[in-house]
């Protein structure tokens, strides 16, 4: 596990990448109950009782979560967080050969995600598989202990917290669009990483996820057509958005992988790029803030960074 330079909570959350992969069909084709099993009693997975961080290693890089394991009234349950997403408690626990299986359905923005979770003890932490009918992943886990001692914390917070948000919208003709950053610092380590960009590199925030972006029409961009429905003829256009250096310069890139954390942009899902017009604040702004304006058929999106702005004029596509 990656060591945080920081003291602020550090968690990746693993099952958005489930989303990614699964796209519209869950919400489609909701998930079944998981079959029902015989809840483990606490004594069968007395090893694994008390606070554990995981490790989810994906081959966009290595995410992190919080479980723990303790005793409901002579039966084995487990409670389950990711950062502001899901804190819940999973009590289809049973004993295997080689450990314990967790199965759960995870209600993530309205989509049901099935789970299910393998761990075994390997000496003095887990290892394990996590399975879905879309991702599969091998997962390792340390004490909670054990993680703070090498600087991973991580800590509870309101699920949904809209505090952390900065949102925006906006409505033309009944047609929605719409903007939400997570509210990132400034100064902050990753506001500082943008000054060292090289030519061509996105940033990925690394304690927060990319820009999302909704809208409910075609948008025409300087250099990019950005589609709604891009995911289904029901859903409305979603994008993650990316601050992309280029030159002496800055593009603004929209990916159809909306529900991602910032260290997990695939290039082959960007979906098109624009330039950006950029300029330095007299008072910069203490979080990222993003502000979209419609004037007619023409808009205008802006995003507010320490003493740096950002902004893409875009037209409603005819």
């Amino acid at each position: 596990m990656a060591r945080n330079p920081n003291r602020r909570p550090y968690v990746l959350p693993f099952l958005t990448a489930i989303l990614l992969l699964a796209g519209p069909a869950l919400a489609q084709e909701p998930p079944p109950e998981p079959e029902s099993a015989e809840r483990a009693d606490t004594a069968e997975i007395e090893p694994f009782l008390g606070e554990w961080v995981l490790e989810v290693l994906t081959q966009q890089g290595s995410l992190n979560s919080l479980i723990t394991f303790s005793d409901d009234d002579g039966k084995a349950t487990a409670d389950f967080y990711l950062t502001r997403l899901a804190d819940v408690v999973i009590e289809n626990i049973s004993r295997t050969e080689t450990g314990v299986q967790l199965k759960w359905n995870l209600d993530f923005g309205g989509q049901l995600v099935p789970v299910e979770m393998d761990l075994a003890r390997e000496g003095d932490g887990l290892t394990g598989k996590l399975e879905t009918g879309f991702f599969n992943a091998d997962v390792k886990g340390m004490t909670k202990e054990a993680a703070e001692a090498a600087g991973i914390i991580v800590e509870r917070q309101p699920v949904g917290d809209d505090d952390d948000l900065s949102l925006s919208r906006v409505e033309v003709d009944g047609q929605a669009i719409r903007l939400r950053v997570d509210r990132l610092e400034a100064p902050g380590s990753d506001y500082d990483r943008l000054e060292s960009l090289a030519d061509g590199e996105v940033l990925g925030p690394v304690y927060g996820k990319p820009f999302k972006f909704w809208t409910d029409t075609d948008l025409a961009f300087e250099d990019a057509r950005i589609a709604a429905h891009n995911h289904g003829p029901t859903y409305p256009g979603v994008y993650s958005l990316w601050l992309k250096r280029e030159g002496d310069g800055w593009k603004l890139v929209f990916n159809h992988l909306a529900d991602v954390w910032g260290t997990m942009h695939m290039a082959e899902h960007d979906a098109g790029e624009t330039p950006l017009a950029f300029r330095t604040l007299a008072e910069p702004a203490e979080h990222t803030e993003g502000v979209l304006e419609m004037d007619g058929a023409a808009g205008m999106l802006t995003i507010r960074w320490g003493t740096m702005e950002w902004s893409a004029p875009f037209q409603i596509a005819e």
